[in-house]
């Protein structure tokens, strides 16, 4: 059976949507909530999430003080009565059967850790027409950016794939979590890589992370997540993203370039790095929304195009 942990801090507003989710994941028979020290309503609406799935051993821990969700994880793996430990952001739905499927690939596949794949919804859109709209992925590129360490999430393919790092919603062993625990040096500013930490010390230590198309996660709309890094100032996320990546980089570049087969030295690694952060948090932006923009224009005047 499966635990799900889930660290959160003053999300009362987006576990109201999302939390239904983890309860209604078969082979999921406990949900533990680790409030790191928030301040909000959390406690009533999981004490209500409790009385609605009484199937569902539910388990709330309160920090203290401020951890960062590195440490919270932590906190709840320790708490963990389960063999297989399912991971999710307070800010995102899981499909039906997400639970079972990567049980059933983490086995099959002999891994250390397994992933769905995650859907960014957009404003007004149901998982339902999202699934529609992403397919197997919304760009025609490479899922990896090996030089620089980056999961691409929107790359189209098929199938399961293997890679160092995958997204932040992944079941694995406890066994795992308990030898190779998360770094809680991730606990200011927005934690950038702090998923990715557990995972890339599982790459560099020989175990295979795997993604699969069989099953979804949905991350709601930033319209409706009011607080967290994601809300952080443009400048912020790029000093914490360097600052991260270059601890990160730090730990683990030189054993995942031997077994990746990288030959870029770590710091180009850091200055490549460096350049993409800056286009992603200042260009692509405003170029996304003009191809959205670019898109919708076209779809709009195709009709009267027909039969010309």
């Amino acid at each position: 059976m499966i635990t799900l942990i889930v660290p959160t801090c003053n999300r009362a507003h987006t576990l109201r949507i999302v939390a239904p989710s983890y309860f209604q994941q078969a082979d999921v028979s406990e949900v533990i909530f680790v409030n790191d020290a928030g301040t909000d309503e959390t406690p009533a609406v999981i004490d209500q999430l409790a009385r609605e799935y009484p199937h569902v051993e539910t388990r709330l821990l309160t920090n203290k003080q401020r951890l960062g969700a590195s440490e919270s994880r932590n906190v709840g793996v320790r708490a963990a009565s389960n063999p297989y430990v399912l991971f999710c952001d307070d800010d995102e739905y899981l499909e039906a059967g997400y639970a079972r499927v990567l049980l059933s690939k983490l086995v099959e596949l002999n891994a250390g850790a397994v992933s769905g794949r995650r859907i960014y919804l957009e404003p007004g859109e149901s998982p339902t027409q999202a699934l529609r709209r992403f397919g197997t992925g919304l760009r025609r590129t490479k899922p990896f950016r090996f030089v620089i360490c980056e999961y691409v999430n929107a790359a189209r393919y098929s199938g399961d794939i293997r890679l160092p790092i995958t997204n932040a919603i992944i079941l694995t062993h406890k066994s795992l979590l308990q030898q190779f625990p998360f770094d809680s040096r991730y606990a200011r500013g927005n934690g950038y890589r702090e998923e990715s930490d557990f995972q890339m010390n599982l790459f560099t230590n020989g175990y295979d992370i795997y993604v699969t198309n069989d099953r979804h996660s949905f991350h709601l709309p930033l319209s409706q997540v009011r607080t967290g890094g994601q809300r952080a100032r443009v400048w912020a996320r790029i000093r914490w993203a360097l600052y991260y990546t270059h601890y990160f980089f730090g730990k683990y570049y030189q054993q995942y370039a031997r077994r990746t087969g990288v030959r870029t030295p770590r710091w180009a690694a850091m200055a490549l790095f460096t350049i993409f952060c800056l286009y992603r948090e200042t260009l692509r932006p405003p170029l996304y929304r003009l191809a959205k923009w670019y898109l919708r224009r076209q779809q709009h005047l195709a009709p009267e195009g027909v039969g010309t």
